[in-house]
Parts: C-alpha cells; sequence; structure tokens
C-alpha cells in the first residue's frame, strides 16, 4: 500500500507540474515598450509596367465609373487605421518628384493617372490632410560576382547541366504551375470587386505559396562552396530589406501609424521582419474589414 501511495503522489505531482502554466522566455519581456502600428496593404499594379515575370493579359480599367465606386469602398477601409504616415513604392532618391507631385496634386493642378501610388496614395493622403507621402522604395544592392551576362549564362547552364534532367523538369512543372496561379489572379480581378480582389492579394497563405517560386529553378544551383543560386536571389531579399529600413526610417515607436502601400509581392518579406521588428504591430486588411 505505501508503495501504491507513493506512485499516486509521484503521478498526481508530475501531472501537476506538466499542467502548470509555465512562461515562456519570449513573453513579458516586450509588453512594455512603445510599439507604432503599421498597415501593409499588397496591390497588384492598376498600370502594370511590364516589370515582373508575368505579364498582365487582364487591365482594370480603374478610372472607369464602377471601379472608382469600388476604389471608394476600398479607401474607406483604409481611413479606419487613420494613418499619420503614408508611405508608397516610390524611390527614395526621388523623394522630391514625389513632393512636387503631390502638392502639384493638393493645388488642383495635377489629374491623377491610374497608378495605384496616385489612386489610393494620393487620394488618401488627401482625404486625411497630409502634407506629405512617404518615398520608401529602393534598388537591390549590386553585387558584382559576374561581370558579363556571358558568364552568367555560361554558370548557370553549368549548373543546369549538374542538376539533371529530371531535377530541370521538375522545376519547370512547379514554375508552370506558379505561372498558372498568377493567371488564374489575373483574371479574377476582372471578376472580383476591388476589395475582394485585395484581400485575395493580402491573404497569408497566398504570400506564403507565392514566394515559393524564388525558391526554384536557379535558387538550386549550388555545389560545394559555390553557392551560385542561392547568392542570385540576394537581390530580392536585399531591395525588401532596404525598403523596410527606409520604414524604419521614417516611424518614431510609439507615436506613428504607418501606411504602406506596396506591391503584393513584396509582402512574405516584409511581413515577416514586420512581425518581427520591435517597431511594429502589424495591422491586415482582413483586421479592418473585420472591424
Amino acid at each position: 500500500m505505501r508503495h501504491l501511495a507513493l506512485l499516486i503522489i509521484g503521478f498526481f505531482s508530475a501531472t501537476v507540474i506538466s499542467g502548470q502554466d509555465l512562461e515562456k522566455p519570449h513573453e513579458g519581456h516586450f509588453s512594455d515598450v512603445d510599439t507604432s502600428d503599421l498597415f501593409l496593404l499588397g496591390t497588384f499594379h492598376f498600370k502594370d509596367a511590364g516589370l515582373d515575370g508575368y505579364k498582365p493579359k487582364h487591365d482594370v480599367d480603374i478610372l472607369s465609373p464602377k471601379r472608382q465606386g469600388e476604389l471608394q469602398d476600398v479607401l474607406d477601409q483604409i481611413r479606419k487605421f487613420k494613418p499619420n504616415k503614408i508611405a508608397v513604392e516610390w524611390k527614395k532618391s526621388r523623394q522630391s518628384s514625389l513632393d512636387s507631385l503631390y502638392n502639384e496634386y493638393l493645388a488642383g493642378r495635377f489629374e491623377l493617372k491610374s497608378n495605384e501610388i496616385y489612386q489610393i496614395g494620393f487620394r488618401m493622403g488627401k482625404e486625411l490632410g497630409h502634407k506629405k507621402l512617404y518615398a520608401v522604395d529602393a534598388p537591390a544592392r549590386n553585387f558584382d560576382d559576374y561581370k558579363t551576362e556571358e558568364a552568367y549564362k555560361e554558370k548557370e547552364a553549368y549548373f543546369t547541366k549538374k542538376l539533371g534532367e529530371e531535377i530541370v523538369a521538375r522545376d519547370e512543372m512547379l514554375h508552370n504551375k506558379f505561372m498558372a496561379m498568377y493567371a488564374k489572379e489575373d483574371e479574377q480581378k476582372m471578376q472580383l470587386t476591388l476589395l475582394e480582389q485585395l484581400l485575395n492579394e493580402n491573404d497569408p497563405e497566398g504570400m506564403r505559396i507565392g514566394h515559393g517560386h524564388y525558391l526554384i529553378g536557379n535558387f538550386k544551383m549550388n555545389a560545394g562552396d559555390d553557392y551560385f543560386g542561392a547568392d542570385g536571389a540576394i537581390w530580392w531579399y536585399t531591395r525588401n530589406l532596404r525598403i523596410f529600413a527606409n520604414i524604419v526610417g521614417i516611424t518614431d515607436p510609439g507615436k506613428d501609424k504607418v501606411f504602406l502601400l506596396i506591391g503584393a509581392g513584396h509582402l512574405p518579406i516584409l511581413n515577416f521582419v514586420s512581425r518581427s521588428s520591435p517597431d511594429y504591430r502589424v495591422v491586415t486588411l482582413q483586421d479592418l474589414v473585420q472591424e
């Protein structure tokens, strides 16, 4: 009986210990830190410049009465956030040109074109009484590993042969699936309202899957200490980290509410670093729609 009692006591003690709500090491340490709300809104380009890998086949006429009505619905959602700073995908080095155009718009001397920076950024800024918009786009870091295009193509051909037909064929299949996904998204934007389309563009699962396109094909061209493929992908990460650095540069933590309008392809990296940063609390379009 004594042994049975000890077993029962031991079992009870273990249950109590395992059932305790132990504080996790990361909890509580930053609860007293001032943070700023950052609203990330990713969008397709209202007037596509043809710079991305997928070339859209469908063009949204954002200036049509129907789309202008839908655009106002989107602006109504953004207004809920009440940002005091609006950042847009405009090269930081060209801040003066952004200032000039925005001031002309405020003075009634610039008619807005189709670009989302004008249709969302400029209009939202004016509605909220902002005197300035912030240019936060940046170029990727320039790497001179390959001085000529011929040298790059030679290395690419070497790794293509080294990987073998089976791997190359699989990645070609994956690439085609990504392109089909973009085509479906492109087609859907003609069927959905603008708000519905932007909710799709900002869906976390869609972001995760879409980012995978950067992790196939040439990315796999590595051998030994030669990281030709992985290093080749660095340009995209450097551009997004520079954009994030520019956002940090305009933020006074705890005092600012920043709205970032950016191409949806930037979201996977920017969303990750923003949520990791102790300076921000991330707000999404889904959050605002559900208010």
